[in-house]
C-alpha cells in the first residue's frame, strides 16, 4: 500500500516541529463551539456546510469553505457512544418496567426497543459529527502513525 499524505496542519519538519502552524492551525484549538458545530452536523471550520451526506456518511469536503474531510475516519467511535448514552437512557427504564407488575412483558418490550430505535436515531449522526469534528481539531486522522509505519518498513534496522 502507499502512504498517504498527512495534511498541511500536521507536517512536521526534521526537529518535530509543525511547519504550517499558521493562524487556520491555530483554530483549530479544541473548544466546545467547534464541537457543537459537529453535534450539529455543520462543518467545524466555518458552522454552515454540512459535515454528512445522507444519515451517516461523510462529506469528503465542506461546500461552503472547502475544508478537506477526506482524510478523517470516525471508525467505532460514533458507535460506542451512541450506546453509551442510549444505553443511560434505556437501562433505568429497563428496571421500572421490570419491576411493574402491571404492565404487560410484550408492551415493556414494545416500550425499551421503541425507546432504543428512537435513540439510536437521534444520537448516532450527532455523535458521528461529534468525532469528526474532535478529529478535525485534533488531527489525530492516524495518518502519521500509517506513514511512521511504512519509513520503518521500507528501511530495515540491522538487529
Amino acid at each position: 500500500m502507499k502512504p498517504t499524505k498527512l495534511p498541511a496542519s500536521r507536517r512536521l519538519d526534521r526537529h518535530g516541529e509543525n511547519r504550517h502552524a499558521d493562524t487556520a492551525v491555530a483554530a483549530r484549538q479544541f473548544s466546545f463551539a467547534l464541537l457543537w458545530r459537529g453535534i450539529l452536523k455543520h462543518c467545524p471550520q466555518c458552522g454552515v456546510g454540512p459535515l454528512l451526506t445522507g444519515y451517516l456518511k461523510p462529506q469528503p469536503c465542506c461546500s461552503h469553505c472547502g475544508e478537506d474531510f477526506s482524510h478523517i475516519s470516525a471508525d467505532d467511535g460514533p458507535a460506542w457512544l451512541t450506546l453509551l448514552v442510549v444505553g443511560h437512557a434505556v437501562v433505568p427504564l429497563m428496571i421500572m418496567l421490570g419491576r411493574d407488575a402491571t404492565i404487560s412483558p410484550w408492551l415493556a418490550i414494545a416500550i425499551l426497543a421503541l425507546v432504543t430505535l428512537v435513540g439510536v436515531y437521534f444520537v448516532l449522526p450527532r455523535a458521528k459529527g461529534a468525532f469528526i469534528a474532535l478529529i478535525w481539531m485534533t488531527g489525530a486522522t492516524g495518518q502519521d502513525m500509517f506513514v511512521a509505519d511504512q519509513d520503518s518498513a521500507d528501511k530495515p534496522s540491522d538487529r
